[in-house]
């Protein structure tokens, strides 16, 4: 059974899973700033679970380098004896902010090396492009084979991934389905939206389908007014996966059972 919090509207997760307790991208307080405040600054719509309330859990991870996954505020306000995993360009961020946290880098797909811990194994699927924006999708496979698919930012997969892949058990596919875009110059499609999740559904073929990183947030600066958003309809996703779908709409936990 995999048991799942939201901690905010947009992509930060408790999650519980055969023994295991996680926290995934928590950004739980103060804004995003991405570089500059006059470039991207943003708020959640909703407060998000203080740090203080937290569930407990046995370490963080990190899929992403950038403040709205790697938020380093809220890190510093959770207990700093708690592990980190991270993907590559967010470990490289965080070795250089925390020096003396017990930060482990999550390896790339492509190597077959993985990141073991209570018998299970994490993965980093690199998108294969060297400049930024760089979005990684996560893997965490449990010790019976089944594998959670972690892809805030949606993710396109190569032919020999999608073979490999193939052979997995997927129990749950985490992706956006919002459509964002921007100037190429300035990160392009950031979000590739419902009918990308939809692919990756008929690639994956996951046993659940949960949306996360779809928070409309309230937002200032140069990015909130060039970006072209089309957030999600819902019953429109229903329509898409049917069963497969399953609407966290608050801060409940909500648990799924084969």
């Amino acid at each position: 059974m995999i048991s799942l919090q939201r901690l905010t509207l947009d992509s930060s997760w408790f999650f519980e899973w055969q023994g295991i307790r996680a926290i995934i991208d928590p950004w739980l307080v103060g804004p995003e700033i991405d570089s500059f405040s006059w470039l991207n600054k943003q708020w959640h719509q909703l407060d998000p679970v203080a740090p203080q309330l937290l569930p407990e859990f046995q370490f963080v991870l990190i899929s992403q380098s950038y403040e709205d996954h790697c938020h380093l505020q809220t890190l510093s306000e959770i207990d700093q004896a708690i592990p980190i995993f991270a993907s590559g360009k967010a470990y490289d961020k965080l070795r250089k902010h925390f020096r003396s946290r017990h930060i482990s880098l999550i390896p790339e797909f492509a190597s077959g090396e993985s990141l073991q811990y209570e018998g299970f194994k994490f993965q980093a699927i690199h998108p294969g492009n060297w400049l930024d924006p760089i979005y990684f999708a996560i893997l965490i496979t449990s010790p019976g084979g089944e594998t959670i698919f972690y892809a805030p930012h949606g993710f396109h997969l190569k032919k020999w991934q999608q073979d490999v892949l193939a052979e997995r058990d997927i129990a749950m596919l985490f992706t956006t389905f919002t459509d964002f875009r921007l100037p190429a110059i300035m990160g392009g499609h950031v979000n590739p939206g419902l009918d990308h999740a939809r692919w990756l559904e008929q690639v994956l073929n996951p046993r659940w389908i949960v949306n996360t990183h779809d928070e409309e947030k309230r937002a200032a600066g140069l990015v909130s007014k060039l970006a072209k958003v089309k957030y999600p309809d819902y019953e429109e996703a229903s329509s898409f996966f049917g069963s497969r779908f399953r609407e966290i709409p608050d801060y409940g936990l909500y648990k799924f059972s084969p």
